[in-house]
């Protein structure tokens, strides 16, 4: 035991290096949604209300007007405390869940395969290829609600195995756990329910027995109580406004395919069935649902978004496909109802990200992580037993050409990640912000306005952060708007005006420091300072009309 405890730490070790190490660095800035959560932590830190001078909201923060979770913007106070308002501050949660998830990893991955006599190597498997994983590495490294979501759904799935074997009144802190999931991260919100269900079905026995029926009636009692904030939310419409935005169920363009081809079969009855927009949606959402599982994704190419994937390598090593398939092969083999739960979260973890438009997405089926991780670990120990009957030079021969194939894999994947993604990428992470709101506010006394450019999209989060604007200063100087769709629009801040036409008849009566993308900087300007993406190429350039 004390060989697997010094294995166990060791991973969890690398693991902390993996997602810690130049954390304000790589990515190369903090994006919008990053910037808006550290904010809105700093002001709960500060006032105690959010950047809307709302006290202490439960269900949701309004942010954007996309309404996050409010998990990780109170989750990140803590951190801000002992780190201030800086990157690392706010991207060290998602790190530090990241990295506690590969403990409750091995822990779960203990508790399912309890009565296999590999236990403690699946475990230990389990542990360190999620401690590896690009997958698991890139989401652990921005400031993602999904990461922690996914550690407290697993660490409510191990604590669940754990007080059905050991002892029931964990049950509660399952539940728990469970609850804060759910208020963690929008996708989770179905994946919950459902993960939730299932646990119940498969273990209905052991959860009915006289002695702990009143631990179950309690377990739930709390969890109602807790959910209660989130039920009375999710009967507003505002609720709603982000998954009206990116759910295929609201692409009016099937509708009309569907009425088209009826129309041109002359409104027959097989037409009226056959093309039923009922029947398209389905068709679309298993088109979506099966995007999850193609191996382009998978183990070559990752998320076609930057801020998901490296782009140059799979959301998994390629040379972990032939051990998921031993590990599926394996878990087929073998008759437990453990082999069935997990069979059914593989099934069940893409069923909430797949109702959106983009698919395949990595952080919206971020669930699925641990159970390929499973599999895998699975699929590992189950080769190197059967290597255990050749012969010993061969034998020898097998485990080092594996270990040299994992080493090259990662090294040639992390050679990539620092060395190569930040530069190709920085745009993508809406590099330049914190650089031109720090000159901005080094030289903001010389001018009457700073004209900033909205190009890139919500400048005023970046300058709440950067510029170091208390939330009672923008409370009071803030020029807020809101669209017809509810998404919340800010065109100033004190000297700042935030612009799609940069330039503007009225400046010339004013001093006034441009700051805006290189086409929207006339030569008749003077031109202060000029900021590149990590390319080389011109990201923001500043420039004034005196």
């Amino acid at each position: 035991m004390k060989k697997i405890r010094l294995i166990l730490f060791g991973v969890l070790f690398l693991a902390g290096i993996l997602r810690f190490w130049q954390l304000d660095k790589t990515p190369p800035s903090m994006y919008w949604d990053e910037v808006s959560q550290g904010y809105n932590s700093y002001s709960i830190l500060t006032t105690g209300k959010d950047e809307h001078n709302e006290f202490l909201p439960l269900a949701r923060f309004q942010a954007f007007g996309d309404y996050k979770a409010p998990v990780y913007i109170y989750v990140d106070v803590p951190f801000l405390t002992i780190f201030g308002k800086t990157t690392f501050g706010v991207r060290a949660p998602s790190a530090f869940f990241g990295t506690l998830t590969v403990l409750v990893a091995f822990l779960l991955a203990f508790e399912l395969f309890y009565s296999h006599k590999k236990r403690n190597d699946i475990a230990l498997f389990t542990a360190f290829l999620l401690a590896i994983s690009p997958w698991h590495i890139q989401l652990s490294r921005a400031a993602y609600e999904a990461n922690i979501a996914t550690f407290f759904t697993v660490l409510a799935i191990y604590l669940f195995f754990l007080s059905k074997r050991k002892n029931f009144w964990l049950m509660p802190f399952s539940i728990i756990s469970l609850v804060i999931g759910f208020y963690a991260f929008n996708a989770h919100r179905i994946f919950i329910p459902l993960i939730g269900m299932t646990l119940v079905i498969l273990y209905w026995k052991d959860l009915i027995k006289k002695e702990r029926l009143k631990i179950v009636a309690f377990s739930l009692l709390v969890g109602f109580i807790l959910m209660l904030p989130m039920l009375s939310y999710l009967k507003s419409p505002e609720s709603k406004l982000r998954f009206n935005e990116v759910n295929i169920f609201s692409d009016s363009s099937i509708v009309v395919k569907s009425n088209n081809w009826i129309a041109e079969e002359n409104n027959s009855p097989l037409a009226k069935i056959l093309h039923n927009r009922r029947v398209l949606f389905a068709e679309s959402y298993l088109k979506h649902y099966f995007d999850f599982f193609n191996p382009q994704y998978l183990f070559f190419t990752g998320d076609i978004n930057p801020r998901f994937s490296s782009q140059d390598s799979g959301e998994l090593y390629l040379l972990e496909l032939p051990l998921l398939l031993i590990g599926i092969y394996t878990l087929a083999r073998w008759k437990k109802k453990e082999s069935i739960f997990i069979a059914i979260w593989f099934v069940l973890a893409p069923v909430a990200a797949a109702t959106a438009r983009e698919t395949p997405h990595a952080l919206r089926s971020e669930t699925f992580i641990p159970t390929y991780e499973l599999l895998i670990a699975l699929g590992t120990v189950t080769l190197l037993s059967l290597a255990t009957h050749l012969k010993k030079y061969i034998r020898r021969t097998i485990y080092v050409l594996f270990i040299c194939f994992v080493g090259i894999t990662f090294f040639i994947f992390q050679h990539n990640y620092y060395n190569h993604f930040p530069k190709i990428y920085s745009y993508d992470w809406q590099y330049g912000y914190k650089e031109a709101v720090t000159y901005a506010e080094s030289v903001k006394n010389n001018y009457d306005t700073i004209a900033f450019t909205d190009t890139y999209g919500r400048p005023y989060i970046y300058v709440l952060f950067y510029g170091n604007v208390s939330p009672q200063a923008y409370w009071k100087e803030g020029k807020v708007t809101r669209d017809v769709f509810g998404f919340y629009n800010v065109s100033g801040i004190g000297k700042y005006e935030f612009r799609n036409q940069l330039i503007q008849e009225s400046d010339k009566r004013k001093k006034v420091l441009y700051v805006g993308d290189p086409k929207q900087i006339p030569s008749t300007l003077h031109i202060k300072k000029t900021i590149n993406f990590l390319d080389g190429t011109p990201d923001f350039v500043i420039a004034s009309n005196i």
